[in-house]
C-alpha cells in the first residue's frame, strides 16, 4: 500500500536536512585533511572518514562538544538563536541554510519524480529505429533505488560545489564516494524499460568494457609508478591562491606554457590504454560475426548491461571534461580546468548515464556565463570555480533530460548510422 505523498514529503525533508547536517561537516573538515601523492584515491578514504566521524561536533570557537539536541537540523540553530550554548558566540547561518536546502532538494526531486512524472526516462525504440525518450510514472515502492542514488549524487554535488566555490578544489573523495553506489545500483536494480535504467547497445557495451579494462590498467601502471603523474610537484597556483600568499611564504612555482603542455602529454599517456582497448574491443565485436553474436548474448544479460551502462557513463562523462582540459591547456599554455571537474563528471556519468552527463557538460556554461561576464566587467580574476555550474547543470538535466534527449535523438541516430557504415567499410 502506497503511503500519502504528504508523508513522504515530510519524511524526505527531515532525511535531507539530516544529510545536510552531515554535509556541513564534510564541507568544513574534508578540505583540511592532508593527503600524500596518490593517497586520496586509493588509501585516503579511511583517513577522510576518520576526519569526518571524529571528533564529535564541537564549537570551533570555544571547542566545547555540542549537545545532541543542539545538532538537530535547522531546529537546533533556531532554538539556540544562532549562538553557541557555552561561549555565546554567533553560529553562522550557513549551517541551517545548507540543511534546509538539502531537505528542500530531497523534496523537489521526490515531487518531480513521483508526483509530476518529471525525471528519469524510459527509452523505447520506434519502428523507424529512432529511440524515443518518455517521462515515466514512478512509484517510490518500486523505484526507490534510482531515487536513492540520485539523492546521493545531489548531496555529493552540493558538498563539492560548496568546497569548490570557496577553495577552488573538489576533493576526489566526494565523486569517488558516489561511483561505487552507481555501479552497484545499475548492476543490481536496473530493469529493461524501467526509468533511469542504463541498457547500452552491444557496441556501446563493448566500448565500455574495453575502455574500462584499459582504465584499470592505467590506474595500476600509475600506482606502480610506471605512468607519471601530471603536476607531481603541485599544479600551477591560481590567482586567488597567489593573493593569499604572505611575504614570508616561498614563491609560487610558475609553469611556462611549454611545461604545461609537457604535463598534459603525461595525461594523454594515461588515456591511451582505455582509448586503445575500447576501440579494439569495439571493432573486434563488430567485425567478427561469431564474436559479435557471443558478445550480444553477454551484453544482453541484465546485470552486465546495467554495469557496463554505468561504466560507459563514467568514461564518457569524465572524458568530455578531460578532453577540454587537455585541449584548453595545450592551446592556451595554462591549466584550463581542474582534474576535480573530471572526476565529478565521471561520477555524474556513472549515476545518470553517458547521455545525461554529456548534456550536462554542454549546458553548464549557460549557468556560469553570468558570473563570468560580471568578473570580466569588474576586471576581477579570470578564474572561476566550475564545479558549481557543472552541478547546477546536472541538477537541471536530472529533471529535463527526457525532452532534451527526445529532441536530439534523430540527429544522433543518423550519426550512428554513418559511423556504422564507415566501420563496416560501406
Amino acid at each position: 500500500m502506497e503511503l500519502p505523498d504528504a508523508f513522504y514529503i515530510l519524511f524526505f525533508f527531515v532525511l535531507g536536512s539530516c544529510v545536510g547536517s552531515f554535509l556541513n561537516v564534510v564541507v568544513w573538515r574534508l578540505p583540511q585533511v592532508e593527503f600524500v601523492e596518490g593517497e586520496e584515491l586509493f588509501h585516503g578514504f579511511w583517513r577522510g572518514w576518520k576526519a569526518l566521524s571524529s571528533p564529535s561536533s564541537y564549537c570551533p570557537k570555544c571547542e566545547n562538544p555540542l549537545k545532541w539536541y543542539d545538532n538537530l537540523p535547522v531546529v537546533g540553530w533556531i532554538k539556540l538563536r544562532g549562538r553557541c550554548r557555552f561561549c555565546k558566540e554567533p553560529i553562522s547561518a550557513r549551517y541551517p541554510i545548507i540543511e534546509a536546502i538539502t531537505g528542500g532538494l530531497f523534496v523537489l526531486y521526490y515531487v518531480s519524480f513521483f508526483m509530476e512524472g518529471c525525471g528519469p526516462c524510459i527509452r523505447q525504440m520506434m519502428p523507424n529505429g529512432i529511440p524515443q525518450y518518455l517521462s515515466a510514472a514512478m512509484l517510490i515502492s518500486d523505484h526507490w533505488p534510482i531515487y536513492a542514488l540520485d539523492m546521493i549524487l545531489v548531496s555529493a554535488l552540493l558538498a563539492g560545489s560548496l568546497i569548490d566555490a570557496e577553495l577552488f578544489i573538489i576533493p576526489l573523495g566526494i565523486p569517488w564516494f558516489v561511483i561505487p553506489f552507481a555501479l552497484i545500483e545499475h548492476a543490481v536494480w536496473d530493469r529493461p524499460g524501467w526509468p533511469g535504467a542504463l541498457d547500452p547497445t552491444a557496441p556501446a557495451a563493448a566500448l565500455a568494457a574495453g575502455a574500462g579494462v584499459g582504465l584499470l590498467i592505467s590506474f595500476i601502471l600509475w600506482w606502480l609508478g610506471i605512468l607519471p603523474s601530471s603536476f607531481a610537484d603541485g599544479g600551477p597556483m591560481l590567482e586567488v591562491e597567489k593573493a593569499k600568499l604572505k611575504p614570508e611564504d616561498a614563491p609560487a612555482k610558475e609553469y611556462t606554457p611549454r611545461e604545461v603542455r609537457a604535463e598534459m602529454r603525461k595525461e594523454i599517456l594515461f588515456l591511451l590504454p582505455p582509448l586503445a582497448l575500447g576501440m579494439a574491443w569495439l571493432l573486434a565485436t563488430w567485425k567478427v560475426p561469431a564474436l559479435s553474436r557471443q558478445w550480444q548474448a553477454v551484453a544482453s544479460i541484465g546485470w552486465v548491461g546495467g554495469l557496463l551502462g554505468s561504466v560507459l557513463g563514467l568514461l564518457l562523462g569524465g572524458f568530455a571534461v578531460w578532453f577540454f582540459r587537455i585541449a584548453g591547456s595545450c592551446g592556451f599554455g595554462r591549466e584550463a580546468m581542474g582534474l576535480g571537474d573530471v572526476h565529478l563528471m565521471a561520477a555524474v556519468g556513472a549515476a545518470l548515464g553517458a547521455g545525461p552527463a554529456t548534456v550536462a557538460f554542454f549546458v553548464a556554461p549557460f549557468f556560469g556565463i553570468g558570473l563570468s561576464l560580471y568578473m570580466w566587467l569588474l576586471r576581477k580574476t579570470r578564474e572561476i570555480p566550475y564545479g558549481p555550474y557543472l552541478s547546477l547543470a546536472t541538477g537541471f538535466v536530472m529533471l529535463f533530460y527526457c525532452p532534451i534527449a527526445d529532441y536530439l535523438s534523430p540527429g544522433f541516430t543518423g550519426l550512428a548510422e554513418v559511423l556504422s557504415q564507415l566501420l563496416h567499410g560501406r
